[in-house]
């Protein structure tokens, strides 16, 4: 051990600004984002928390996690900025692959690290290629392991032929797997047993997959009861006896599937406690697809039910898959496949991609058939579900002519669940807000919070629903005293019906934020928004464009206190959200340019200021249109920045 090594294991894990660095080719920039993400949105078991481990006390996240983004200099030297963070890291994570056995820098990284802190705290994932490869003659191109992360640093701090045995995990599907591989990382990072992290992430999953379980039950039993009740009405008797029969058929396959969910495919070698969430689900819809296939309307019901479980869990791909895969059995169920694709648009819609989505809608008609009168309640949920897609568009006549549709279906439909109607009054507001048209949308609003009371009583969590609406559209319109009083009714209800974590709890606190960052209540303000950004990032696994909306208006309070440099990093770390939520541009772009622009003003950055707000609003005109009212808004926002006798920000708007 080195003096360094010596002295970096007595340090304590406070001292350390992050809690490890990660070390990367940029062949492997996608693996080594992911990673990122996973390590630092991953909860540590509350009874494992506080635990004192060789590594010091374990902590409730593993932040902050550093990861060089940009590209490295033409120099022979490390930045000062890498050098500095390498010092300041707890731990050193090396993505080893091929490239990164080649790159120069992932080596003097490795290098850098070991000369502060020893051999002791590097890590390593394996992405690629083979561990050791150049010690098999013939395979030395296969290596992935740098030549520095392969043997033991001297005490003079030059790399000695004594091999290191670096901990190693795999995240390839055929090695331990992204999950496994991320559980050992976090052993690692932690001092924990993997073990332990294994059995409490699996309880953890099978808890929520008991929930999943008892709801599909439910739905079964509903759906199968339903069908069967209303096929026996219309039928002729004698037609009777071979529905039932085969209606029989279908609840006793239907008990079967059900059974086999929780059925391990080999009780001998597979340990119950081990099984998560992801692979019941999987094994469900492979056992809907084969077992049900010759009952494709019972497959399609099952079919929407998983999908359902998917999207909540935020599982999209596995949810698209499932239902690309079963695209033919939905097509053969007729109408009862059409709630299998609106399940589908949905997950589409959560992925960004709108115009999928509103062909899944279509799909979905189809299925319905030409009638317009027939399935009016499903005609009604295709409504809404386009209009939510057309709302994410920002196309609001469109959206607003949806929403209307589902109104009218639903008051057609003699099955409309309770509620309904409140839900898409409330949708259309919201869209209709958003547009600058608040007297209409405070009269929709208004509706849904009255149809919300009655219906559901005045502590639902829709009824707090419909008050964070109406305190959204009045804090749109500028009327904050009156916002503040609807989302403290919100606030009220939401708090005393979730969880502490609930992202739903986390939108409620950032609406009040920004109304009490309107309203000049700073403290406050700060206070909700961070509240809400904790939760986002707990409840979020990576970056998400809620966050980056509650980190704008961070920004603009810190840029109040002159702190001018955090406010632009928040900012930063916003663009980062926006981005890999929309993958492309999106309004909020625009939004964030401005707000940018306002920051720079502040401090006397003025052509800076006009840079960003003219860019900001290329993209508002660009995505929103030079009519609409935020896009105007803006324009009056980018008019006042320049201080008096400075010439003006020439906005276009």
């Amino acid at each position: 051990m080195t003096p360094d090594d010596a002295d970096s294991h007595d340090r304590q894990d406070g001292a350390y600004a992050y809690r490890a660095f990660i070390s990367y080719s940029h062949k492997d920039k996608d693996l080594a984002q992911r990673l990122h993400r996973e390590v630092e949105s991953y909860r540590i078991p509350s009874k494992l928390i506080g635990r004192q481990t060789g590594v010091g006390k374990v902590p409730r996240r593993l932040r902050p996690i550093f990861r060089d983004r940009e590209e490295l200099p033409a120099s022979g030297d490390l930045t000062a900025e890498l050098s500095g963070a390498l010092r300041q890291s707890m731990f050193l994570v090396v993505i080893c692959s091929p490239a990164a056995a080649r790159s120069r820098w992932v080596n003097e990284e490795i290098l850098q690290f070991k000369r502060v802190h020893g051999d002791a705290r590097v890590l390593a994932i394996v992405a690629d290629g083979e561990p050791n490869a150049t010690d098999i003659p013939g395979r030395d191109h296969l290596e992935c392991f740098p030549r520095a992360l392969r043997y033991r640093i001297g005490a003079d701090g030059v790399l000695s032929d004594i091999p290191a045995e670096p901990i190693a995990a795999d995240v390839r599907r055929e090695a331990d797997g992204p999950r496994l591989a991320v559980q050992k990382l976090i052993a690692g990072l932690t001092g924990l047993k993997l073990d332990e992290l294994v059995q409490r992430d699996t309880q953890r999953r099978i808890a929520q997959m008991t929930t999943i379980a008892a709801g599909a039950v439910v739905g079964m039993v509903v759906t199968g009861g339903l069908a069967f009740y209303a096929n026996s009405l219309r039928i002729e008797a004698n037609a009777q006896r071979t529905i039932a029969q085969h209606e029989a058929a279908a609840a006793r396959a239907a008990s079967d599937y059900l059974v086999g969910t929780f059925e391990l495919s080999n009780p001998a070698t597979e340990n119950p406690r081990t099984i998560t969430a992801l692979t019941i689900l999987g094994r469900s819809a492979e056992r809907a697809r084969r077992e049900l296939a010759g009952q494709p309307a019972i497959q399609a019901r099952l079919l929407a039910t998983l999908g359902r479980a998917y999207n909540n869990l935020g599982l999209l791909n596995e949810a698209r898959t499932a239902f690309e895969q079963a695209m033919p059995v939905i097509n053969r169920s007729g109408p009862d496949g059409a709630e299998a694709m609106l399940v589908l648009a949905t997950t589409y819609e959560k992925q960004g991609l709108l115009e999928k989505g509103l062909g899944a809608v279509r799909h979905a008609e189809a299925l319905l058939g030409p009638d317009p009168k027939a399935n009016a309640s499903l005609r009604a949920q295709a409504a809404l579900t386009e209009g939510r897609i057309l709302t994410s568009a920002s196309k609001v006549k469109e959206g607003v002519a949806a929403f209307d549709r589902a109104l009218a279906y639903y008051r057609a439909a003699d099955d409309a669940p309770e509620g309904a109607l409140a839900t898409v009054l409330n949708n259309r507001g919201l869209l209709l807000s958003d547009d600058g048209q608040f007297a209409a949308a405070e009269a929709s609003l208004k509706e849904s919070l009255d149809l919300f009371s009655k219906e559901l009583g005045p502590n639902h969590l829709y009824t707090g629903k419909a008050w964070f609406a109406l305190a959204q559209n009045a804090f749109n319109a500028g009327d904050l005293r009156t916002a503040r009083g609807h989302i403290a009714n919100a606030l009220r209800i939401e708090r005393g019906v979730l969880d502490a974590d609930n992202p739903i709890l986390a939108d409620t606190l950032s609406m009040q934020g920004q109304i009490y960052q309107g309203l000049g209540q700073m403290a406050e303000a700060e206070r909700s928004l961070r509240e809400a950004v904790s939760i986002y990032r707990e409840a979020f696994d990576g970056p998400h464009y809620l966050i980056g909306i509650a980190e704008v208006y961070l920004a603009l309070i810190e840029s109040q206190r002159g702190a001018t440099a955090q406010a632009l990093a928040t900012l930063d770390d916003a663009k980062r959200n926006y981005d890999a939520s929309y993958g492309k541009l999106h309004p909020n772009h625009g939004d964030l340019l401005v707000n940018r622009a306002k920051v720079l003003a502040r401090a006397g950055r003025i052509e800076q200021a006009r840079a960003d707000c003219a860019a900001g609003m290329t993209i508002l005109r660009d995505t929103l249109g030079a009519d609409a009212s935020f896009t105007k808004q803006m324009a009056g926002e980018c008019r006042g920045l320049a201080p008096a006798g400075q010439t003006r920000v020439a906005t276009g708007g």
